[in-house]
Order: structure tokens, then C-alpha cells, then sequence
């Protein structure tokens, strides 16, 4: 990136409300604050190849595309597999990246922008049906009381055990009435990740203070070891001994730490057409980029998630835990229209280790 200017993504706290779809905001854990209300991607576009798991809502971000009437309205959504055992090293294949458009005047939103009213009502009934527990599409529902739905059997039972089965009776013929179909509900409070809004401004000009490399090492397996937020937590003492053995000097992962101590508690670096902060020079993780697969056009960076995000939504750091050292995004590079509403895009995950 040099010295070019790049737009970082910091977590604060917010009303749900405020991260409802028609706010068109960018978000971390929770649900996902669906673009296209309707046209949702299916329950197999979002579960995972190896365990075949519902994939969980990581983050999105909201990038409307001035190049094109068609993505006025623009957000990119990333979906993990939680079980640690698909979280393999320099291995994205337990994440999906999908990306999502539209045109300012549509069906779903107004023209304007709206008022910051909790009680205004936007209902999803009439679009689709969202899972009790994850908030993706959801095809099937409950066959006792026929008013919860759900986008998987597992979700069905988690959901049953987590409070429906005593519900579902006196919800036979009842009117119900769901304030928001955003909210987390008792089923996902376990399996969700907690939620924050995601805070988008332009990166510090000030250049940050020579960093030693190896006081920072030291610092993080403090931190490994108080279990303690810091700048690089979600790496593990292996990858931790791996990389400081195997590469005493490792000049891409040194210009990382001395950029990223501008924000320390960034989460995300914005920089659609430029390139990558990678953490290591190790060059195996990094994938030839496909081109996109519904126009056939090149893809370019769009944006990475950074390894601070593992602070905030409450992932352990024990063993098969979830990981990454940066997650970097690629999307189609002429926002194409062609294909489904949710297109795939693509995802490279770079670890420290080998």
C-alpha cells in the first residue's frame, strides 16, 4: 500500500435498531442486515463444504459503487464456519464472501434516507423468511406451530432446546407478531457473535514509532497468556513458535506491525483497487485471484479483515479455536449485474505460520 491513504474500520457500540438493512449499515456478528430482502442466497450457499454446518454472519460492509447506477446501494457480506477443526492454516475454504446490489430506487427501501426512528415499522414478513437462529433464508418452519422458521435441522433444534419447545404449543393459532427479525434471539445469544457496529474513516497520516519486532512477539504471547485484548491476539503459541524459529527476520510482517500501530483496534483497511497489508512474506497462502465467475472480469482488492476483529466477538483462543491473521477480499472489479442477486467473491486467509 505505501503511503497511500486508505479508509480503517474501528467497532462501537449501537442500538440494534441502527443496524436494521434500510440504515444500510456496516456490521460485525449478529445477523446479517440483509441488502436484497427477497432474493436471498439459499441455505447450501451458506454452509459449510467440510462439516456441512450452517456458516455463521461474521461481518459486512456497506461500499456503494458511484461507477454504477445498479450498486447505489452495495454490501459484502463474510460467513464463517465456527467449528475449529475446518479452520485450517493459509485455507479460506471454511469462509464464503458474497456481495449484494442495488439501484437507489427499488422495492425494498425508500428514495430517502430514513429518520432515526426505533419505532418506525419495516416489516420482513411480506419478503422472506428468516431462520429463528442465524437470520439467513429460512425454507422450513416449525411443524407443530408453523410460525418459526429455520434454515436448518440443527438450527430447528437448537432453537427447540433453547426455549421454543415450551412455546410452541400456545403458539398454535396465535397472531404473532415479531418487533424485528434482526434481534438475537435466547438461540443465537450462544452461537452468534456478539454484534458492533463497524466505524469507517480515513487512516491516520501520522507515521508510527519504529517497532521492535521482537518486543512485539513477546508482547503478544503475553497476551496468548493473560487471554487479554491486544494488537495480533487469535494466533496460537505453536504459530506463535513457528514463526518467530522459522523466520527471525521477516520484513512484510514488521512494516505490518509498524502501519497497523497507527489504529491499533482497527478491524478493517478499506482500499478498493489497491493492495493488501500482508502480515508475513509468506507467499504460499497467496492465491492466484480468479476471475469473476458470472462476467468473466477481473477481480481486484476490495478490503481485509484484520486479526484485531478476534478481540471482539468473543472467540476463544484454545485449542481448534477460530483464526486468521488477515482475511482478504476480492470482488469483481466492474460490480457486475450478471447472475444471482448474491454473488460469490473471493477470500484469501493468511496466517503467521507456514
Amino acid at each position: 500500500m505505501g503511503d497511500k491513504k486508505v479508509d480503517i474500520g474501528v467497532l462501537e457500540e449501537s442500538s440494534s435498531f441502527l443496524l436494521h438493512p434500510r440504515f444500510f449499515p456496516s456490521k460485525v456478528g449478529g445477523k446479517p442486515a440483509w441488502l436484497d430482502l427477497k432474493n436471498l442466497p439459499s441455505p447450501s450457499e451458506t454452509t459449510c463444504s467440510s462439516c456441512e454446518d450452517p456458516l455463521i454472519f461474521l461481518c459486512q460492509v456497506y461500499a456503494p459503487y458511484e461507477e454504477s447506477d445498479e450498486s447505489f446501494h452495495r454490501s459484502i457480506f463474510i460467513f464463517i464456519c465456527k467449528n475449529g477443526s475446518c479452520c485450517q492454516s493459509n485455507n479460506a475454504e471454511n469462509f464464503v464472501v458474497i456481495r449484494n446490489q442495488l439501484p437507489r430506487k427499488n422495492e425494498y427501501y425508500s428514495f430517502e434516507p430514513y429518520e432515526e426512528d426505533e419505532n418506525e415499522e419495516f416489516s420482513m414478513e411480506k419478503w422472506s423468511k428468516l431462520c429463528e437462529v442465524c437470520g439467513t433464508k429460512a425454507p422450513s418452519h416449525c411443524s407443530k406451530c408453523k410460525k418459526i422458521y429455520y434454515c436448518s435441522r440443527k438450527h430447528q433444534i437448537l432453537d427447540w432446546k433453547k426455549g421454543h419447545k415450551e412455546k410452541c404449543d400456545e403458539m398454535k393459532g396465535a397472531e404473532i407478531v415479531k418487533p424485528c427479525n434482526f434481534i438475537v434471539t435466547e438461540s443465537g445469544k450462544g452461537l452468534l457473535f456478539k454484534e458492533w457496529e463497524l466505524v469507517v474513516d480515513e487512516e491516520d497520516e501520522e507515521e508510527a514509532t519504529n517497532v521492535d519486532e521482537n518486543s512485539e512477539m513477546e508482547k503478544l504471547r503475553k497476551l496468548m497468556q493473560e487471554k487479554k485484548a491486544g494488537s495480533l491476539t487469535g494466533v496460537s503459541e505453536a504459530e506463535l513458535d513457528q514463526y518467530t524459529q522459522e523466520q527471525p527476520v521477516d520484513k512484510v510482517f514488521n512494516k505490518f506491525s509498524k502501519r497497523i500501530a497507527r489504529h491499533p483496534d482497527q478491524v478493517l483497511r478499506y482500499d478498493r483497487g489497491g493492495a493488501p497489508l500482508w502480515i508475513t512474506g509468506n507467499t504460499n497462502s497467496v492465491a492466484h485471484i480468479p476471475n469473476c465467475e458470472y462476467c468473466n472480469g477481473e477481480r481486484q482488492f476490495e478490503f481485509q479483515i484484520m486479526p484485531q476483529l478476534l478481540n471482539f466477538i468473543d472467540v476463544g483462543i484454545e485449542l481448534n479455536s477460530i483464526d486468521w491473521g488477515v482475511l482478504v477480499v476480492y470482488t469483481c472489479k466492474n460490480s457486475c449485474s450478471e447472475g444471482p442477486a448474491y454473488k460469490r467473491e473471493f477470500i484469501i486467509k493468511q496466517d503467521l505460520s507456514q
